[in-house]
């Protein structure tokens, strides 16, 4: 008998929903994944953001710097070339007077004298190029006489205005700098939250102009200056005014004036009648003819550092320096005469002329002992000018009863001008000036002016007093990382709270692990002197370094040093410290207050 049954096979048995947990967690990681890689990369694009604008802030405040200092330096280029055609007016004057002199009085004088001389065939070249310069020096001199009489009060008053604005501008450039990076937005900020005390000086900046939105905060409105940018900006101010200043041109200079001093001796027996001495000690004095140092000033500018005098003296035309040369003045020489006709003639006259333009200084009383030295405080005070004519004529006395011949004309009458005791009298002479005390024009103005340089002014070499660089300026700036409150730096949660229930409330509020619950970003930048000789080359091919003179001040953005971030990173973290363990920043600021 067969058994026929019926087995069932063992298939899957399905079990519902294990599925559903291990989805939901693979899920959630997966999500806080996600926020963590959306919230690292906010922070990333913000700390990039943040660096952008550090950098934007430093260069922005060095070019405010490179600006001051090309305005300097074009406003004393415009005092240069004031003082040139200062110069060159006072010049012009006192070569106006010489040349009327030499036609009106010592033409006229060598006729006069000499009028029993003759005139030979070639005499009206004479007459007649005389007669055109005398017409011509009747229109010159009150011609620049007027002009040096209008313009130079007034030229010197511009260079007195273009010194006055330079110190505007360069002040005006601190606070510049200071709205650029924000300072007084900073400030404020740490006044309020630590002092309570409201400090804005907005209403202030935009009554004098310069606007109340700084860079910083046109870059990213959350961010502001750190403690440590405000400190730095401290430093580079103090730097920077240390890095120029105003120089003074007006002496004293060198060693160039007399010392008046005197000695005490101890009286003695065999001074008794000779000094009148009765006992004790009497002051002896003397009258010294040496040299006398003045005491080193640092704003004087000095023998060998002179620096806008020499600027000025090297961009003086040569008419001004040497006008010897620079004039046309008539001549004649008359061959003919030498043979025939009979009686004195005419044979030669020359006009030799002498003149310059220079800065000049009062000397003590001329013919003392003490006569050439300089008087303190009297250099560059002043544009002196002086012009001399001197004249030159032969006349001849003829000779007869040679043969074949007749008679000869010998030049032996000579006609000369230097002095009272020569047969022409005094040289044609012409003078002007202008400047303090003594000067005809602008008696109250001084030559030259102060003016604004590089603090260092030494002869510059390869390797020293190059004044290429300024100082450079250090940017801190900071903003609170917490994107979604953007409660500011020291707001929001310093560390994770503890857990006191599973599904309590802030489990998920973790710190980022910044200082503060800050982050900052760090910029360096300084303003930086170049001549491209590409674009601007020197005709003498030399090496310019750093000045007020020439505007080639740039900026650029620079590499933070170790040390600097070095420092940055210990003030972060004694920030970090500051925090530690509390629940949240107002705990730990209210315990280190």
């Amino acid at each position: 008998m067969k058994l026929v049954g019926h087995i069932k096979s063992a298939g899957p048995v399905r079990q519902r929903g294990q599925a559903l947990i291990f989805t939901a967690v693979v899920m959630l990681v997966m999500m806080l994944a996600l926020l963590t890689m959306v919230s690292m990369g906010q922070l990333t694009t913000e700390k990039m953001r943040l660096q952008n604008t550090a950098d934007s802030a430093a260069y922005s405040a060095a070019v405010a710097q490179a600006r001051d200092y090309n305005f300097s330096a074009y406003m004393n280029r415009g005092m240069i070339a004031n003082d040139v055609a200062v110069a060159q007016l006072v010049g012009l004057a006192s070569w106006s007077r010489n040349y009327y002199d030499t036609f009106h009085e010592l033409t006229k004088r060598a006729d006069t004298r000499y009028s029993w001389l003759l005139p030979g065939p070639l005499y009206p070249l004479w007459t007649g190029s005389s007669s055109v310069a005398k017409a011509a020096s009747t229109g010159l001199k009150p011609a620049f006489e007027n002009a040096a009489k209008l313009f130079v009060p007034l030229l010197l008053g511009v260079n007195e205005a273009l010194m006055v604005g330079q110190k505007i501008y360069h002040y005006g450039t601190a606070l510049t700098v200071a709205q650029t990076l924000g300072v007084d937005d900073a400030v404020a900020e740490l006044s309020s939250r630590h002092l309570g005390v409201d400090f804005d000086l907005n209403e202030l900046l935009d009554v004098i102009g310069l606007g109340s939105t700084s860079v910083v905060s046109a870059n990213d409105s959350h961010a502001r200056l750190s403690v440590l940018g405000i400190a730095a900006y401290v430093k580079n101010t103090i730097e920077w005014v240390d890095f120029t200043s105003v120089r003074n041109p007006l002496g004293p200079w060198g060693t160039e004036t007399k010392d008046d001093s005197y000695e005490t001796e101890e009286c003695r027996w065999w001074s008794w009648f000779g000094d009148r001495c009765a006992g004790g000690s009497y002051t002896k004095y003397h009258s010294v003819i040496a040299e006398k140092k003045h005491p080193a000033k640092p704003d004087d500018d000095g023998p060998k550092k002179d620096r806008m005098s020499g600027v000025v003296i090297a961009s003086l035309d040569e008419f001004s320096t040497d006008r010897s040369k620079d004039w046309w003045m008539p001549m004649l020489v008359d061959p003919f005469v030498l043979i025939g006709p009979k009686g004195p003639s005419w044979f030669m006259k020359m006009l030799f002329h002498d003149g310059k333009t220079k800065l000049a200084d009062d000397l003590e009383v001329a013919g003392s002992k003490s006569g050439g030295y300089k008087k303190d405080d009297s250099w560059n005070h002043r544009w002196e000018a002086e012009d001399s004519t001197n004249m030159l004529g032969l006349g001849t006395i003829p000779i007869c009863g040679i043969p074949f011949v007749g008679c000869i004309n010998i030049p032996a009458v000579v006609a000369l001008s230097g002095g009272p005791a020569f047969p022409l009298g005094e040289d044609a002479s012409g003078k002007a000036s202008a400047g303090y005390k003594t000067g005809e024009w602008s008696p109250t103005k001084t030559a030259l002016r102060k003016y604004r340089d590089v603090a260092d002014i030494e002869q510059a070499t390869a390797t020293k007093h190059t004044n290429l660089t300024s100082p450079p300026l250090v940017v801190e700036v900071e903003k609170g990382s917490d994107l979604v409150n953007n409660t500011g730096c020291g707001g929001g949660v310093q560390n994770a709270p503890k857990i006191a229930a599973a599904f309590g409330t802030g489990n998920l509020k973790l710190h980022d692990g910044s200082a503060e619950n800050c982050m900052r970003a760090l910029a360096k930048a300084q303003a930086y002197f170049s001549r491209p000789t590409d674009l601007f080359p020197r005709e003498d091919k030399k090496t310019e370094y750093g000045s007020l003179y020439s505007p080639y001040w740039q900026a650029r953005l620079l590499p933070n040093s170790t040390v600097e971030q070095a420092v940055s990173l210990i003030f972060q973290g004694l920030n970090g410290f500051r925090g530690f363990g509390s629940g949240s920043t107002a705990d730990a600021t209210a315990f280190f207050r």
